[in-house]
């Protein structure tokens, strides 16, 4: 076990108990639809009962995605479950719970690819592509977003989809014609399938 598997056990047990959504990407929005289809997604998977949201805490997809989720799960009436994963010393985010992880980003990033069941990747630089190669070395599901282009459009171009997984949803996801309505739903069941897997990270 490495240090950062330690790490990821400690930040593990302050996590609530449920299957892990974490979405990384982007600290700025590049694509013309990004952010309004990072809110959709956000405002869709908090109907998820039980789903724990979590992200890297940075602006752009991070806490987007956090405010978006939290809103709407508060606007339910429901608990958040969310949590944002900072380097020690650093936060709180406006939005759900701060958790330390690692003394820099380089550790942050290896822990957050290892505390979650699936990956969500939207847009997106060389460390979301670090976050995404860990949580899948580690056999778990990344789900790329590929229409908004960055890391998550290089890794849809070149990553088949996972089995057990829908074909035409997958597809959809780098359909950049596709309306935003069909493109929420499509993650929803991507991401629905992918956290039934019987997976446990860390």
């Amino acid at each position: 076990m490495t240090p950062y598997d330690t790490e990821a056990q400690r930040v593990s047990a302050a996590i609530t108990f449920g299957p892990r959504l974490v979405v990384i990407g982007s600290t700025s929005f590049w694509g013309t639809d990004s952010r309004q289809l990072c809110e959709a997604i956000a405002a869709n998977l908090a109907e998820m009962e039980g789903l724990v949201a979590l992200t890297g805490g940075m602006d752009g997809v991070g806490l987007t995605f956090g405010r978006a989720f939290a809103d709407a799960r508060k606007g339910a009436g429901q608990a958040e479950d969310l949590f944002h994963i900072l380097p020690h010393g650093m936060g709180p985010c406006d939005c759900g719970v701060t958790l330390g992880a690692g003394i820099d980003y380089h550790e942050r990033r290896e822990v957050l690819g290892r505390i979650g069941h699936a990956y969500l990747v939207i847009e997106g630089g060389p460390g979301t592509e670090h976050e995404a190669a860990v949580a899948a070395g580690r056999g778990l599901t990344v789900i790329p977003l590929g229409r908004t282009g960055g890391h998550a459009g290089e890794l849809h171009s070149r990553a088949s989809c996972p089995p057990g997984l829908p074909r035409a949803d997958w597809a959809l996801l780098a359909d950049a014609a596709a309306p935003h309505g069909q493109v929420v739903a499509a993650v929803d069941r991507l991401v629905r399938l992918a956290l039934a897997r019987p997976v446990e990270p860390g």
